[in-house]
């Protein structure tokens, strides 16, 4: 896809978004062509793209609209996805900063959550990403290092365990939950002190079973909703 082509279609799911928000439908074709200053043969390959995904529905004669519930599955609670890729797959401009990062030791607190001896070393990294230039989720992660390595904060999780220890987090427990942010979190997140945000809680283990990354995540709720696939069998089974 080229550049112009990924503008569009951020452009065009930020749009989509706002008409969920609001119960309507999606503006027509000339509407967008022009409130995104490009010529509709544009916008209509976008509009088959995101139809191909589910996400647009378009009838011969009707107003095209957005379907909320493929809108959310594209967020999904069950996928390892780092959070860059999400906010693309949103339509976001995404951004990551490191705000700090220290190898140090494990300490008592999550000894037993990893088990890890306390002495073991592990990198701390504080991590920020954005949306469209806004606050969208930050991270506390805590990665096992083993003797001697030199870890590097600013690429993902992932990448960073599977260069490490030779194999990729294959098993993730995530425990949702909410949180009542205040003080210098509220601020990162640019909440008001006492906003409510999602907050994730996350273990990850190797295919040998071992836990090497845990990670504590909290998610602006105005940005990313997450959604959970649950697939039941079928009654006579």
């Amino acid at each position: 896809m080229t550049a112009d082509a990924e503008r569009l279609r951020r452009a065009v799911l930020a749009i989509a978004r706002e008409t969920v928000r609001q119960g309507v439908s999606l503006p027509g074709e000339h509407e967008l062509a022009r409130r995104l200053e490009t010529n509709r043969p544009q916008i209509r390959r976008v509009l088959a793209l995101l139809e191909q995904q589910g996400i647009v529905r378009r009838h011969q004669g009707a107003a095209t609209t957005v379907d909320p519930v493929a809108l959310r599955m594209t967020v999904r609670l069950e996928e390892q996805i780092e959070h860059s890729r999400l906010l693309d797959r949103l339509g976001f401009q995404p951004g990551v900063a490191v705000l700090d990062q220290r190898v140090e030791r494990l300490g008592p607190e999550l000894a037993d959550v990893l088990d890890e001896h306390p002495d073991a070393p592990v990198l701390r990294a504080r991590k920020l990403w954005s949306a469209d230039g806004r606050p969208a989720m930050l991270a506390e992660n805590t990665v096992v290092l083993p003797d001697g390595a030199a870890p590097d904060a600013r690429i993902s999780a992932f990448d960073l365990v599977a260069e490490l220890w030779a194999e990729p987090v294959v098993w993730e427990v995530a425990t949702p939950g909410v949180e009542n942010v205040s003080g210098a979190v509220a601020g990162e997140l640019g909440l008001a002190d006492g906003a409510a945000c999602m907050l994730l809680t996350i273990v990850g283990m190797l295919r040998s079973g071992r836990r090497v990354f845990h990670a504590v995540e909290r998610h602006h709720p105005d940005i990313v909703q997450y959604s959970v696939v649950r697939r039941f069998p079928e009654p006579w089974s």
